[in-house]
Order: structure tokens, then C-alpha cells, then sequence
């Protein structure tokens, strides 16, 4: 894909993946290779972390829908490959961190999905995408869950 057109976002917002779509299976072998790589590019890519969290989801059984959205991934980092964290000296050195949820995300376990970052002085050193652990019965609750979860990383 190292001539493919470039998009300028990893995944159509209102796009909501599931088991069965209808649009068949794909090669399970292909799917993991790719899905393998973007995990390993999230090392360093914070801004994929989460669109790489929801497509690996379906490794188990990805359809040719979810290879599809894994492939406009690559395409986005396509586009990005110039982009990255830059550190430089600052004087003021401080912690600041971001965290939110999404409320009942997953559509087979009604799951929400915890991500928080982290900057210290000018980059990001620490970032995060998961599922949470219990369903939350309300947004206030998913919300709650996310900034424990963050402030547990922060301390």
C-alpha cells in the first residue's frame, strides 16, 4: 500500500463495527498482519491508539468490512508518515493529562472504551485505549471509571 491515496482521517466517525455485517469473511492470516503492525505503530503514533483498539476486536473473525477499515488505517498513516512527537527543553516542566469515554460503545457487550494521555512539558509520554472491564449503566459511570482509571496512572 505504499502507493496508496492518502485520507485524512483513520476511520469515518459515525462507523460502527460488529461481528457480522454481512459483507463476508476475510483472510484471517492478512488481517492479523496488518492489525499486528498498527499495534506495534501505536507505540509511537498516539492518535491511532484508538481505531487500532477497535479493529483488533475482531481478529477472531474479521470480515472483509473490518480489512477494509484496517486498510483505510494504513492509508491515514500514509498521510501521517511525516507527522510525530517532537521533545524539546521547556522551563515549565508539568504534568497535564486527558481522559475520556465512550458510553456503551461496543455494540455486542455494550461496553464503553477508557482512553486518557498524558503530556509532560512539551510531548506525550504516556496514552491509553481500552475497554472497560464492567458495563457502565450510565455515561456519568463510564465517565467516573475513565478518570479512575487515569488518575491511577497519573499517581
Amino acid at each position: 500500500m505504499s502507493s496508496c491515496n492518502e485520507t485524512s482521517t483513520p476511520m469515518n466517525a459515525i462507523e460502527r463495527l460488529t461481528n457480522e455485517d454481512g459483507s463476508g469473511r476475510a483472510d484471517a492470516r492478512v488481517f492479523r498482519s496488518i492489525v499486528g503492525g498498527l499495534i506495534y505503530l501505536t507505540h509511537t503514533r498516539p492518535n491511532i491508539v484508538f481505531v487500532v483498539s477497535l479493529i483488533s476486536r475482531f481478529m477472531h473473525s474479521p470480515t472483509r468490512h473490518h480489512l477494509g477499515v484496517a486498510k483505510r488505517i494504513l492509508r491515514y498513516v500514509r498521510g501521517i508518515m511525516n507527522y510525530g512527537i517532537w521533545y524539546y527543553p521547556v522551563t515549565n516542566l508539568s504534568l497535564i493529562g486527558f481522559t475520556d469515554s465512550d458510553w456503551a460503545g461496543s455494540l455486542q457487550d455494550r461496553k464503553s472504551t477508557t482512553s486518557y494521555m498524558f503530556n509532560i512539558g512539551c510531548g506525550a509520554v504516556c496514552w491509553l485505549s481500552k475497554k472497560q472491564e464492567t458495563v457502565a449503566l450510565s455515561s456519568a459511570k463510564a465517565e467516573y471509571m475513565a478518570a479512575t482509571s487515569a488518575t491511577c496512572q497519573a499517581v
